[in-house]
């Protein structure tokens, strides 16, 4: 080790912790690499490393075994640590100088050197961090000074950038001699050039840079190019983007015709483009850009209205901003042409309109066609809404209806003592239970009614209808209720009509719907009432349901019949309900030829009395669509020796359907066979050769639509008769079945009684 010097510039800063082992460093020097975790002891030896740590001021020079002697010096850190520079000799003079790696040095004479190793660390850091693209060239066009921000545009480091021309490290050599044709034009000058230039990133990418190069003068009078350049790649694209908006606009404008105008309102100034004004077969020149040009081609039915509602538009901010209308407007040679015109109002801070801009559109062979295409998918929607609408009553109601057919089946086979005998108060429970099924089942079937009414498919079960039985069937549904709400139930009839032609389920549906009505709205302690009177000599009869209500305002008696609708509505409403019951009863009605009277007085109660006619309405009812014998052809029936007598098959996925049938035709003497799949009905069909299938139509793998137009393209199974048995009850449904080839449809619930009748004609037929 020799005595201590004067120490030069700095090559490689070591920042250490008190023991001496290195935290980082700063600079570059290919021959101390991977210093980060050594200790000093291990670089230099232990004597320099104590001397370094103890803070001497003086240079040390150490002689490593080769001819470079290294310069070392070290400066305590405030906080802790030592900061250890180290600088070679001066490099001969045929090398770049020292100075140069990736910092330009000043001649600062009487600072400390350490300081000044510091100072300059501190100005690297801040060049460092600017995002700018920062760098210094010599005149053989090498790097003598990069920051970090080229560095990773180049995708390296700055220490592997530095002392290496731009063509040695970047591939597109268009772009490498643009460089360098800039940095000649210079140094030739002496003056700066500020350009727009393209840089192909590493990755592939391409960035956009607003460049200045300037002269930049070393000390020693060495000239060299100082480059700055920022990052505008978003702006440059942000303008491209710009001129393609306005380029596709003004392609848009010339495809679509359109004339463009703009009313500046508080200069007078109005604008009409060439379109605008070819739209009418005049050449820009022909017509001045004036407000008069506009209003006086106007249609004078239509010149008033446009006026008025630009106007409007323009005082009145309430009503927006843009608008839209309809004129016609006379061409040059005297034709009209129907234009659509097209506008935006722009207010000022107060509101008050003080532009109006837009176009015009020429929609005279188009207009038309425009409106009927518009209204076809208006249509198109609206049908779509009903089919959606129709698939969703039709899975609810299957959902619905088949577990309430297990419950009515088993409450039926039981009442029918198909399991053991059955005693007069359990008979009586089962029969509560069958009618409050079947009144589920009714609340159901208003849905589908609502649905089928709107869509002009509600249909009556026309019959012989005993007045007395179904009065008291519907009082005896509402009795119990009206017992525990401590209302009295009241009945007279003058027994003049014993049965009328009418729809069974739907006259004790209307009669039902307004008990239900009368007991909801009379408090407890009030009286309900249904009365039955012939009226027109016995051609007609009056059902009168009375209550001590609250009663109905005149002005509501309209809305009552409305659906969905309650007089109640709210959150805070005491009464429960659908709002459908009485928009139901008023559709009966009117299905039946008859009439509907309410007479209501505001806390006295009401009373609606239904008229209809005793015998069969005049115009044609469709005939009944779930038990009338012979309503559709049926395929023939095979001898009877041809299959297997009182064998039946059943076939539906739902054990709780399938237990009380199987049960109830099992006591009448039939043999059941089970099939859970449209695929298993087929299989068991084509061994057993059945009298009579019993086939549900939503099942697994496959349905029973095509389980039947299996059975009935086998001529095996195809003179088997078919009864299509399930809950699907919309419209449709019965068509899809008999189209498909079932014998008959039967929807569930249904009761066991009716099932049985309809096999055994089925069986007196063969």
């Amino acid at each position: 080790m020799s005595p201590p010097i004067t120490p030069p510039s700095p090559a490689l800063m070591l920042v250490t912790d008190g023991a001496g082992r290195v935290l980082s460093r700063c600079g570059k020097e290919e021959r101390l690499m991977a210093l980060e975790g050594r200790t000093l002891a291990e670089l230099f030896g232990d004597e320099p490393s104590r001397q370094l740590l103890a803070g001497r001021p003086e240079s040390l020079r150490l002689t490593r075994g080769e001819p470079t002697v290294w310069h070392l010096w070290s400066q305590p850190l405030v906080g802790g640590g030592t900061l250890v520079c180290v600088s070679p000799p001066e490099a001969p003079s045929n090398d770049v100088p020292a100075a140069r790696d990736r910092r330009i040095s000043r001649e600062l004479p009487g600072l400390n050197e350490a300081l000044l190793g510091q100072q300059r660390a501190f100005m690297l850091a801040i060049l460092d961090a600017d995002p700018s693209l920062v760098y210094v060239k010599d005149r053989q066009g090498r790097f003598v000074f990069v920051n970090k921000a080229l560095a990773a545009a180049y995708g390296t480091s700055p220490d592997a950038l530095v002392h290496h021309r731009p063509d040695e490290v970047h591939s597109n050599e268009e772009e490498t001699e643009a460089f360098d044709e800039i940095d000649r034009r210079v140094f030739t000058t002496g003056s700066e050039l500020r350009l727009l230039e393209q840089f192909t990133k590493k990755d592939g990418t391409v960035g956009w840079y607003d460049t200045l190069k300037r002269p930049l003068p070393a000390p020693n009078g060495e000239l060299f190019v100082l480059g700055i350049s920022v990052d505008i790649t978003e702006r440059v694209r942000m303008e491209q983007l710009l001129h393609d908006t306005n380029q596709r606009l003004e392609l848009a404008v010339k495809a679509g015709n359109l004339g463009l105008w703009d009313w500046n309102i508080g200069e007078s100034r109005v604008y009409l483009s060439p379109v605008w004004k070819a739209q009418l077969g005049y050449e820009d020149h022909e017509l001045p850009n004036t407000f008069a040009s506009w209003k006086d081609g106007m249609h004078p039915e239509d010149v008033g209205n446009a006026l008025q509602l630009v106007q409007d538009y323009v005082k009145d901010a309430s009503r927006g901003e843009r608008f839209v209308h309809e004129f016609r407007m006379r061409t040059k040679e005297g034709a009209w042409r129907w234009i659509a015109g097209y506008g935006v109002v722009v207010r000022n801070a107060q509101g008050v309109g003080v532009r109006v801009t837009g176009c015009h559109l020429d929609i005279t062979e188009r207009r038309q066609r425009e409106q009927e295409e518009e209204l076809r998918r208006a249509n198109a929607r609206l049908e779509q809404l009903a089919r959606m609408k129709d698939e969703f009553l039709a899975n609810m109601s299957h959902e619905l209806r088949t577990p309430l057919n297990a419950v009515l089946g088993q409450a039926e086979a039981m009442a029918e003592g198909i399991f053991g005998p059955v005693t007069e108060p359990q008979r009586g429970a089962l029969q509560t239970i069958d009618e409050s099924g079947r009144h589920l089942l009714s609340l159901i079937n208003d849905v589908l009614d609502i649905a089928k009414s709107n869509a002009g498919h509600l249909e009556l079960e026309l019959e012989q209808v005993p007045v007395e039985e179904v009065c008291q069937e519907s009082l005896r549904l509402v009795r119990e209720q009206a017992r525990r709400k401590k209302i009295s139930v009241a009945y007279s009839s003058d027994g003049e009509v014993p049965a009328l032609h009418a729809d069974r389920r739907r006259l004790r549906q209307i009669l039902l719907n307004l008990l239900s009505n009368a007991m909801k709205f009379t408090r407890e302690g009030g009286r309900i009432g249904l009365e039955v009177a012939s009226r027109e000599g016995g051609e007609a009869v009056a059902f009168t349901v009375w209550d001590t209500g609250e009663g109905i305002a005149r002005e509501d008696v309209q809305r009552i019949f409305e659906p969905f609708v309650q007089l109640d509505a709210g959150l805070a409403r005491q009464n429960e309900g659908s709002g459908l019951g009485l928009a139901l009863v008023r559709r009966f009605v009117d299905l039946h030829h008859g009439m509907l009277e309410v007479d209501s007085e505001v806390g006295r109660g009401s009373r609606f009395t239904v008229v209809l006619p005793v015998g069969a309405p005049d115009s044609e009812v469709p005939a009944a669509h779930g038990d009338s014998p012979g309503a559709e052809p049926t395929p023939p029936v095979a001898p009877t020796d041809s299959i297997s007598r009182r064998t039946v098959v059943i076939a539906d996925d739902s054990e709780a359907n399938t237990r009380h049938l199987h049960d109830y035709l099992v006591a009448h003497g039939y043999a059941v066979r089970i099939a859970r799949d449209g695929l298993e009905a087929v299989r068991l069909c084509r061994e057993v050769r059945p009298a009579l299938v019993l086939m549900d139509i939503q099942m697994p793998r496959l349905d029973g639509l095509e389980a039947i137009r299996c059975l009935r393209a086998d001529r095996v199974t195809a003179p088997i008769p078919i009864i299509a048995l399930t809950a699907l009850a919309m419209p449709g449904d019965r068509e899809r079945c008999l189209e498909a080839g079932a014998n008959e449809y039967l929807s569930k619930p249904v009761r066991l009684r009716q099932v049985l009748e309809v096999m055994r004609r089925f069986e007196a037929r063969a």
